[in-house]
């Protein structure tokens, strides 16, 4: 008798592919519009692309894609607590450097996509945490 085998994806592990995706997607809009800021002259000065600051940030940003594919709870916790940093940054920090001269149709896309993205990773993540904390 044949026998088949389910090719369906655990939810787990969906979840943890969306949160990579999205964290990968909103870090990469935001690489491209630094460098759009720099074509453009319009970089804030303390975050340019030749600036150590941005370089760290997207070495951490993009090491937080790589640490949210992990599926233990001080992975998730870790995720989870950066992406609510990176909001409320994006929510009260970030509008007092977003000045006229930024404020292009681009510049406008970038940030709100940016934060939708880091909004959607942060709510799934926070599930992932839920989850691997209630198994337990």
């Amino acid at each position: 008798m044949p026998t088949t085998t389910a090719t369906t994806t655990p939810a787990a592990t969906a979840t943890t592919s969306a949160v990579t995706w999205v964290l990968a997607a909103a870090f990469t809009l935001s690489a491209v519009h630094t460098g759009y800021a720099a074509v453009t002259g319009i970089e804030d000065p303390t975050f340019t692309v030749t600036t150590p600051a941005a370089w760290l940030f997207y070495a951490v940003g993009f090491g937080s894609v790589w640490l949210a594919r992990r599926q233990e709870a001080w992975a998730q916790i870790g995720v989870l607590a950066y992406l609510v940093v990176l909001l409320a940054i994006s929510v009260f920090y970030y509008p007092t450097t977003f000045t006229v001269e930024k404020q292009t149709v681009f510049g406008w896309f970038e940030n709100d996509v940016y934060v939708g993205l880091l909004m959607i990773a942060t709510y799934l993540t926070a599930g992932r945490v839920r989850s691997s904390l209630s198994v337990r």
